[in-house]
């Protein structure tokens, strides 16, 4: 094998784990779900989604949260939460239910 050629290989393996790198790094910071906070209540809401397909029956799922949930962009604290906003939430499911780890904000 040439100079060349090896130089070209440790190009490739740099390149590729960059690439696989970046898109697990990118899969581990998608939120779980996407859509409109609706019947607010004290410690939980509706998260209806912003796009709905009329063939099938739209996903709302009931997410609480609690003191410690981390609320990031145009809010920051979880009791400025409001209904019809648009959000991003990550979530954490114990005993069946969806816990809210991290809320935010992308319009209100």
């Amino acid at each position: 094998m040439t100079n060349r050629v090896k130089k070209e290989l440790i190009s490739l393996s740099i390149f590729l784990i960059v690439v696989v790198s970046f898109l697990s790094g990118w899969y581990v910071i998608k939120p779980d779900h996407h859509g409109i906070v609706g019947e607010l209540e004290e410690n939980k809401f509706i998260l209806y989604p912003t796009k709905v397909n009329p063939d099938e029956e739209p996903f709302t799922p009931e997410i609480y949260f609690l003191k410690n949930t981390k609320v990031s962009g145009k809010i920051s604290s979880i009791k400025d939460l409001d209904e019809k906003q648009e959000i991003k939430v990550w979530i954490e499911v114990f005993e069946g239910q969806y816990i809210a780890k991290k809320i935010k904000i992308t319009k209100e």
